[in-house]
């Protein structure tokens, strides 16, 4: 029996797994070996690409780490969309969505490459304004999200947003000491402390059952293998 032929991969297709192979490999270097010790040369053997591919997609370190952090922004954007939208039971999805985001996305590995970000931010003007301006494109991003899935209750809209903005600040600060603790019980009885206190401030919207549109923000690549 003669086996059917794959199907050849558009110029498209192999362009964004080319980028989607950098951008892992330039988390994974982050997370490992830290911002200065993630070089273009170990990046691109790390991806197992050619140094020609990415000087195509990515001119410089800048570029390529900034794409980076965003693209682990959109993963985190889907992951917490998706589990909101499975727990059927909207009373428990503010305590679970703060204990996901610990749990799936800032405890990890890969978050620890966005913190290596912030931390050279410190000395680099540059990749402080190019952070910051990512950072408020992704509040754009996120603040519809926040309203398709929660409302106030003894609050305005303006204190709900607010309030995810201090989960996040919270979530990294807590992200970047929790290893000092090693303590799992210590942990959860802050983001249990934290839910609580929201809880009287805002719940979840009742009958929420689809994700909110699209982010503007985020085209969708040529490939569409992006789902966000």
């Amino acid at each position: 029996m003669t086996a059917t032929p794959r199907p050849r991969r558009t110029q498209a297709e192999r362009s964004d797994q080319m980028r989607k192979r950098l951008l892992e490999a330039t988390l994974q270097s982050l997370a490992e070996d830290g911002y200065a010790g993630s070089t273009l040369s170990s990046i691109v053997r790390r991806a197992g690409v050619s140094r020609g591919a990415q000087v195509h997609h990515y001119p410089n370190k800048q570029a390529l780490m900034l794409d980076a952090a965003e693209d682990l922004l959109r993963r985190t954007y889907r992951q917490l969309g998706e589990l909101l939208l499975s727990i059927k039971d909207e009373d428990d999805r503010l305590a679970r969505l703060v204990d996901a985001a610990w749990d799936q996305v800032f405890s990890t590995p890969l978050f620890h490459a966005y913190s290596e970000l912030l931390i050279a931010s410190l000395r680099d003007a540059d990749l402080a304004e190019a952070l910051k301006e990512r950072l408020k494109r992704v509040q754009g991003v996120y603040a519809p999200a926040v309203e398709h899935y929660f409302e106030p209750i003894n609050a305005t809209k303006a204190e709900l947003h607010a309030m995810f903005l201090q989960l996040s600040f919270f979530l990294v600060g807590l992200a970047t000491q929790a290893h000092l603790m090693n303590d799992r019980a210590w942990v959860q009885s802050h983001l249990t402390l934290w839910a609580r206190q929201a809880a009287l401030l805002m719940r979840a919207r009742k009958g929420v059952r689809q994700p909110p549109p699209r982010p503007e923000a985020w085209p969708r690549p040529a490939s569409g293998a992006d789902k966000a």
